[in-house]
């Protein structure tokens, strides 16, 4: 080989090296990615028992005197969560949650969420879905998976509860036969009668409209006419109030972890019903804690890395990309004439 021969050689080789190792990074990043979302979708694809509601069972027949802590919209957020069902512990004979434990439900993210809920409930818990807990596409797919039916009724002790899913802000035609048809035949049976709901048929709040359409709210205010429904309850104004709805006592539960929309009470909380044995149910808001907040490693780890074609797609593709550099560079350079 000539020095000039020798030279370009050189000039040639030096800028290979970097790219060598820019192509190697490349293809550890896309492994590493890959990585993460295989074990993310393995540790938050639980196998924990679902949370399954006790569609049409009485529960307690017997009982005239009982307790229901009712929360939700803490949309993952689950560390105001864990305090709101710490504060409950063992005082309630059981808790609903009225939707939006989601933030984007993602089916990893409800593992992520239905995990931290059995490290820290003590009571029976049953939910109904809220429009977090959806998704864009108004699945309930992983819902059914994680928490059961949507909308259901039950009875505990001397009383009728009737579970509604208004999460996409109507009240379906098949739920308005289900709640005609579950007064006729079972409202008579108790002694008291409460529906729960996530988007409320109408909103307390002055000049606020986060509520059913006006032709679905005409549609349940015609349904419940001529029953006697002693209390309905709410979740998404983020708010705690009461108020009436067609006659009714309605109450709307405070956020357990959303944006608080109270401009008087910044704490996030829950509700306490206590059914008394003459009939009564006394609710009493309970305040909790300021703070809110996500385990973010779990969160982000359950959400992003766990939302996997779209991470999984780009580490694939660093992968392709890191491989063709690091062959065109390995061809390169096996051409490179060596020195004599």
């Amino acid at each position: 080989m000539t020095k000039s021969e020798t030279k370009i050689a050189g000039r040639d080789a030096k800028p290979r090296l970097p790219r060598r190792m820019a192509a190697v990074a490349l293809l550890i990043a896309g492994t590493g990615l890959c990585l993460a979302c295989y074990i993310a979708g393995i540790v938050f694809s639980t196998n924990l028992p679902p949370f399954l509601p006790p569609a049409g069972r009485e529960l307690q027949p017997a009982t005239t005197s009982f307790r229901l802590a009712a929360f939700g919209d803490f949309g993952a957020r689950v560390d105001s969560m864990e305090a709101v069902v710490r504060a409950i512990g063992n005082n309630a004979d059981f808790a609903i949650c009225t939707g939006d434990l989601m933030e984007f439900a993602r089916e990893t993210e409800y593992g992520h969420v239905v995990a931290e809920l059995h490290e820290e409930i003590k009571c029976p818990f049953w939910a109904i879905p809220g429009n977090h807990d959806l998704g864009p596409l108004n699945s309930l797919e992983s819902w059914r998976r994680f928490f059961g039916q949507d909308y259901y009724y039950w009875s505990y002790g001397d009383s009728l509860f009737i579970a509604l899913n208004t999460a996409t802000g109507k009240l379906p035609a098949e739920q308005r036969v289900f709640l005609r048809q579950t007064l006729a035949s079972q409202r008579e049976r108790y002694r008291r009668c409460v529906i729960l709901c996530h988007i409320p048929p109408v909103d307390l709040r002055p000049k606020a409209s986060h509520c059913l359409p006006a032709e679905d709210a005409d549609a349940f205010r015609d349904i419940i006419a001529g029953y006697q429904i002693d209390l309905i309850v709410s979740g998404h104004i983020h708010q705690y109030m009461e108020g009436t709805f067609a006659g009714v006592r309605l109450v709307h539960l405070p956020s357990s972890g959303q944006v608080i929309r109270d401009p008087d009470n910044r704490m996030f909380g829950y509700a306490m019903l206590d059914f008394t044995a003459d009939g009564g149910i006394i609710v009493k808001q309970i305040d909790v804690t300021a703070d809110t907040g996500r385990e973010r490693m779990e969160f982000f780890a359950s959400t992003v890395l766990g939302a996997k074609p779209p991470i999984f797609g780009a580490g694939l593709a660093l992968i392709v990309i890191g491989s063709t550099l690091l062959y065109r560079h390995d061809s390169a350079t096996a051409r490179i004439p060596r020195p004599a």
